[in-house]
């Protein structure tokens, strides 16, 4: 527990949380399994004593977790790799075939395949259970009795309802992945951060996404490089083409949230104490906090406007909308205030807020951009001109792209328990392409 390899009468936990490289965390069992084994030396101590410091609120069941919640896994990390079969082959009466076979790694493996198979085949009767065709086919427009066709019935086949979102919902997917390439251009630190870095950019209004979780329209407060970047002369110039540059920079942004607080208490008693006090508060991060739910009259009373710490990734869009904020914004008044510039500005704009232009306003001259933004334009017209898009409403639409995903991640997921289940010695060896040397 303290990097030395032996006993101790004494094991004292100064912080129940630890940084794994990414966030600060709370220990597992098994590390508080590992470092509290130590208390005790056998033979002098007929007991071993832990002591717990807690220096933050922590929810019992997070707390029985670490105590008494099971054992980090045990998996292996057998990897095989062109020099060690190379080597095996060299021993004189050694089948690699059969050491492999006899690893733990394929031990593994072949204990799990059975019941990956039976996840595969309760995945594939969940997908078959799904009917892409729940909502009754009529079309937006009632035909008229001349177009009868003798009684014969207009509507859409059930057969090809489901092709038909098939199609829609690849089209879709595509748009997303352009929409995202797109984004990972314009959010290069060359093209945006003149219009953040500035102090003249206090006050941007910035769409969120942290964690896949998104918080909406916020304003900037501060953007600035992190401490220490670009530094270290040789070595940290090597540590830092690892990572994107876009990393490099930090933003603290204003954003309206919600307490998770409130969806585990439920009750009314001090309900109205915490809601006041949860304005005292500040600083927001995702652990503490949630988006604010769409037109939930309950969330909005519940709401605070938090500072966030977010990165270039985590901004969506970007908007020519600025408003002056305060230098100070740790009063609650100075939030208060900013709450509502944040909403009068999205009640005067209802058909969204002005966004800077990535051609006129971010001078992106990429080539590569003007084919994305193509291609984005050529599947939005496909996709409007649909017959899914012509013929069903856009609720009902959206709930069969919905079925239509769900079922198709079913069969994805039956598809890879399958592959992993018939795992076979040297699937997992990497395959790469031998060139012929050329000896003249």
């Amino acid at each position: 527990s303290i990097g030395i390899n032996m006993p101790a009468k004494t094991v004292v936990f100064t912080n129940t949380r630890k940084w794994d490289g990414k966030d600060f965390r709370w220990v597992t069992s098994g590390e508080y399994i590992q470092m509290s084994g130590r208390a005790g030396r056998r033979g002098k101590d007929d007991r071993g004593i832990v002591i717990q410091m807690l220096d933050e609120k922590m929810e019992p069941s997070v707390c029985k977790g670490i105590l008494y919640g099971d054992p980090d896994p045990l998996n292996s990390s057998y990897k095989i790799k062109y020099n060690m079969l190379l080597n095996m082959m060299r021993v004189e009466d050694v089948d690699p075939e059969y050491l492999l076979r006899a690893s733990f790694h394929q031990y593994q493996k072949e204990k799990d395949a059975p019941g990956l198979l039976q996840e595969a085949q309760e995945s594939e009767q969940k997908a078959s259970q799904i009917i892409v065709d729940l909502i009754p086919d009529t079309p937006q427009q009632p035909p008229s009795s001349s177009d009868n066709n003798n009684g014969e019935d207009d509507d859409i086949p059930k057969k090809d309802v489901e092709q038909m979102v098939s199609e829609y919902y690849q089209m879709d997917q595509q748009l997303y992945t352009t929409q995202l390439k797109m984004k990972q251009i314009v959010h290069q630190p060359q093209h945006v951060l003149k219009f953040l870095i500035n102090s003249n950019n206090v006050g941007r209004f910035l769409d969120v996404v942290i964690d896949d979780e998104h918080f909406g329209w916020g304003i900037l407060v501060k953007c600035q490089r992190k401490p220490g970047t670009r530094t270290g002369g040789e070595a940290g110039r090597n540590a830092s083409k690892a990572e994107s540059p876009s990393s490099d920079y930090t933003l603290d942004v204003l954003l309206q949230c919600v307490d998770r607080h409130f969806d585990t208490d439920n009750t009314n008693k001090s309900r109205q104490e915490d809601v006041e006090n949860s304005n005292l508060l500040w600083r927001g991060t995702v652990r503490h906090c949630r988006s604010i739910k769409k037109n939930d009259q309950e969330d909005i009373k519940l709401a605070s406007m938090r500072v966030f710490t977010i990165e270039l990734q985590n901004i969506e869009r970007i908007s020519a909308v600025k408003v002056s904020v305060a230098q100070d914004i740790h009063p609650i008044e100075a939030r208060r205030n900013a709450s509502v510039t944040l909403n009068e500005v999205k009640k005067r704009c209802p058909e969204g807020i002005p966004l800077l232009d990535p051609i006129t306003d971010l001078k992106i001259k990429d080539p590569n951009f003007t084919t994305l933004m193509d291609r984005a334009k050529a599947l939005t017209e496909r996709m409007s001109s649909h017959t899914l898009s012509t013929t069903y409403p856009e609720q009902e639409r959206h709930q069969l792209v919905q079925l239509y995903e769900t079922k198709a991640s079913y069969i994805q997921r039956a598809k890879l328990l399958k592959d992993k289940a018939s795992f076979k010695p040297g699937d997992d060896v990497p395959v790469k392409s031998i060139q012929p040397m050329n000896w003249w």
